[in-house]
């Protein structure tokens, strides 16, 4: 199984926050704010040490640039 493109969250998912599986396979939650994932990922009984957080996403067809700093 591949991993979730951005293209694919941005078309599916605009402007919410998404949590990925640690492998970026697959969603496990969605939501407008950071409660509604916990409470989400709480009732499937994921760790927080399992997954990827993702958002917000930004809308289709947008064009966005991001850096990450690594120390």
């Amino acid at each position: 199984m591949k991993k979730i493109s951005y293209l694919t969250l941005q078309k599916k998912y605009p402007r919410k926050v998404v949590v990925l599986d640690k492998n970026e396979r697959r969603v496990l939650a969605v939501g407008e704010k950071a409660k509604e994932l916990l409470k989400q990922l709480k009732e499937k009984k994921v760790k927080l040490r399992d997954i990827v957080f993702v958002g917000p996403i930004s809308k289709s067809g947008t064009i966005n640039v991001y850096f990450s700093v690594r120390k």
